[in-house]
């Protein structure tokens, strides 16, 4: 390689990274910077010395700064639904492993986390609730997976049936 093709090399690069610095269109827009999305527009301020002779009334916000909750479709209703089913053919074992469980049938509040896509708690409620058979249930719940979706975390109520020991 030549003194000349190396320098020429060095010289492309360097036209180039110039072009592309100086495409990016300089700083990123800072919050209150004239079209900066990352923002709520600015609210009106009530000026008590308002010229005009009216009052000025500023009106609420609903803008809070998160995700507006969104109601689930057909396939995120249906995943929640079949991962009730699992967490429910799971803890029909429960009587069969645990010693002195009770038996019949009962209720859960399952909490499920749109952000990971899964159940992360599990509230038993009477008549398992306090009883040995209590943390059986509850593992049969979490940690089961159904679609991501968006908003607060979901809590659905599922019955379960512990049946007798064989």
């Amino acid at each position: 390689m030549t003194l000349r093709s190396s320098m020429h090399w060095k010289f492309a690069l360097t036209l180039s990274a110039a072009a592309l610095v100086s495409a990016c269109g300089g700083p990123p827009k800072q919050v209150g910077d004239e079209n900066s999305w990352d923002a709520p527009p600015p609210k009106p301020t009530s000026d008590s010395n308002d010229s005009s002779g009216g009052s000025s009334v500023e009106e609420p916000t609903k803008w809070t700064g998160a995700a507006e909750p969104k109601k689930l479709n057909e396939d995120q209703e249906k995943q929640i639904s079949i991962a009730l089913s699992r967490g429910e053919k799971k803890a029909a074992n429960c009587a069969q492993v645990v010693d002195n469980a009770p038996t019949g049938e009962g209720a859960v509040k399952v909490t499920f986390d749109g952000k990971i896509g899964k159940a992360t708690d599990a509230e038993v409620l009477p008549p398992f609730a306090g009883t040995p058979v209590e943390t059986c249930i509850k593992r049969s719940f979490i940690g089961e997976y159904c679609l991501p979706f968006d908003g607060e975390p979901l809590v659905r109520k599922h019955t379960i049936k512990l049946p007798p020991k064989k």
